[in-house]
């Protein structure tokens, strides 16, 4: 098969999905496998595969790899570290997608194929049958960003991010050396570029600080961090680029205070 087939079928799959005004599934909802395996294989055997493996006809041009879903892994969660998401977690990724990713957002689902879709997505991974999400954790109220709080969360940054994440760019002296949990070679974010693969706002930068990304080596900030201090890396994060919310002022403080020393050139 040529390579413009799958891109074609992957471009009509995003013109097709980007529709405004889907509603919110709730995180206790339950749908019907048996319809959403239709579902699937409508929007998304293409990319994640037959087997839920994701091994799709259109796999070998993705990167990052589509997921696999038969360990129940998902990256981007609203519960801690290692736990199974949330409905509502999966399906904000249903809608809106994973910027830079061939992920695109299907928000022209309505509420019950989503529903539906996600409930087969829970039939792949035995671990939907002997285990329940966690509690999504509590985010406290953000205050408001600030010189210092931006000049605070570059010395938390330093010290416990830069390590990967180096001067915000994904330079860090670690970068180059990180897989995931399926044996694939990754690069930190680059969060100069104001928004992430799932992350928009000060509250996701918070969120994915606090819990860490699934199946990568991204931890969770556990017990080194507490919660303002996890808001002052996230207000330094977010001055590092056009992220909404992030403002000329703050941006220029950022760039005005001293490169992390864990870049490498």
């Amino acid at each position: 098969m040529s390579a413009r087939r799958p891109t074609a079928i992957v471009a009509a799959h995003i013109v097709g999905a980007l529709a405004l005004g889907a509603s919110p599934v709730s995180a206790q909802s339950s749908g019907d496998a048996a319809r959403g395996r239709q579902v699937y294989e409508r929007y998304c055997i293409q990319c994640h595969g037959a087997r839920g493996d994701g091994a799709g006809e259109v796999a070998r041009w993705s990167q990052p790899k589509p997921r696999d879903f038969r360990q129940g892994v998902y990256k981007f969660s609203s519960t801690r570290y290692g736990s199974l998401p949330t409905t509502a977690d999966l399906d904000r990724v249903i809608q809106d997608g994973l910027y830079g990713t061939r992920m695109p957002p299907f928000a022209a689902l309505s509420t019950r194929e989503r529903r539906d879709v996600i409930a087969f997505l829970q039939t792949l991974s035995p671990r939907w049958r002997t285990e329940e999400p966690a509690t999504p954790i509590a985010i406290p109220a953000e205050p408001p960003p600030t010189r210092e709080s931006v000049t605070q969360g570059r010395e938390l940054f330093e010290a416990n991010c830069s390590k990967c994440h180096g001067d915000g760019t994904g330079n860090g002296a670690s970068g180059g050396k990180l897989v995931d949990d399926w044996g694939t070679a990754i690069t930190p974010a680059n969060l100069t570029l104001g928004r992430g693969k799932w992350a928009r706002t000060a509250r996701d930068i918070y969120l994915r600080t606090m819990n860490g990304i699934n199946g990568t080596p991204m931890p969770e900030s556990g017990d080194a961090l507490t919660p303002d201090q996890v808001w002052q890396v996230a207000h330094y994060v977010q001055a590092l680029g056009a992220w909404a919310g992030s403002t000329a002022e703050l941006r220029k403080v950022a760039a005005e205070l001293p490169p992390p020393s864990a870049a490498v050139p």
